[in-house]
């Protein structure tokens, strides 16, 4: 740990100014910001701690920005969060409410640096929604590159990490794995909504979903049951898949951002939440091929 620590003193001291910028790391001295700890702490308490922090995690830096919202100055921390066992990914921030929790990205011993960069550094950029500066933006992406380049081999030397992740077989698990148990809720947690959707469509068995209700058109959106996935758009009829039908034709990103192909069928999520489409179709397809038990 003390290597690691030494080593990412040193890159930060020694960086540009633009990277000097984004780079945080547990250390007093910073060549920049006199808040440096404060940064960091702010950090671990809007990233990780939703999350739940792991036995013995330690935070080695934080590559990252704030978005500052007008109205109350409230800042939220935007970026990559490094542990000595994950990367959390957090492109999310509250105006009103509470921010989506990060993204987790977990090392193993066998993983290459350059392939956990460019996994992280894509997502984040699909899913980021704050404007970002081209320096800025180039400037978070060395950084992240460099802190991953030191921190990954080592943590690997050192036999600190398992040989492969492995994925939760329970769909609750799976979920939150996934980092979707905000916005992917259980029956209990979306009982009115899901209730007047099974009556209304004739949809028994739900597990879990991701709906809305507007004023008008009553309850849309996608809801997966024992038997398959049914969903539907505003003033829409009802589409539903068996998990037979998924498991031979499995689903895809369709062509709109808030529609899933699945089973030659459309299927469609609240537009606002389109960014969570990629994770929901492995969730899907996952189930179908008997990956996940429900």
């Amino acid at each position: 740990m003390n290597n690691i620590e030494n080593q990412l003193t040193n890159y930060l001291l020694n960086s540009e100014k633009s990277i000097q910028e984004v780079l945080f790391i547990p250390h007093n001295a910073h060549p920049i910001w006199s808040d440096n700890l404060e940064i960091l702490q702010l950090a671990q308490q809007q990233i990780l701690q939703p999350l739940g922090a792991f036995p013995n995690e330690h935070i080695f830096a934080f590559v990252g920005v704030h978005a500052k919202t007008a109205i109350t100055g409230k800042r939220d921390s935007l970026g990559f969060l490094i542990t000595n066992f994950r990367v959390l990914t957090q492109t999310d921030y509250s105006v009103i409410g509470t921010a989506k929790n990060a993204q987790i990205d977990l090392f193993t011993k066998t993983q290459l640096p350059e392939e956990v960069v460019s996994k992280v550094w894509n997502d984040f950029t699909i899913k980021n929604r704050l404007s970002i500066e081209q320096e800025q933006l180039l400037a978070l992406n060395s950084a992240l590159k460099s802190v991953i380049e030191i921190v990954l081999p080592q943590l690997q030397n050192d036999d600190h990490l398992p040989n492969e992740v492995k994925k939760s077989s329970n769909i609750f698990e799976r979920i939150k794995d996934l980092g979707l148990q905000g916005e992917l809720k259980t029956y209990s947690e979306n009982e009115k909504k899901y209730k007047n959707f099974s009556e209304k469509h004739n949809v028994g068995d739900i597990i879990c979903g991701i709906v809305d209700k507007p004023f008008f058109g009553g309850v849309y959106g996608l809801v997966i049951t024992k038997n398959g996935i049914t969903s539907r758009d505003l003033m829409e009829d009802s589409v539903t898949n068996s998990w037979q039908e998924i498991k031979d034709n499995p689903a895809t990103i369709g062509n709109k951002k808030e529609i899933i192909h699945a089973g030659q069928k459309n299927h469609i999520v609240p537009s606002y939440q389109s960014e969570l489409i990629p994770s929901i179709i492995t969730i899907i397809n996952e189930i179908a091929n008997g990956e996940i038990l429900i």
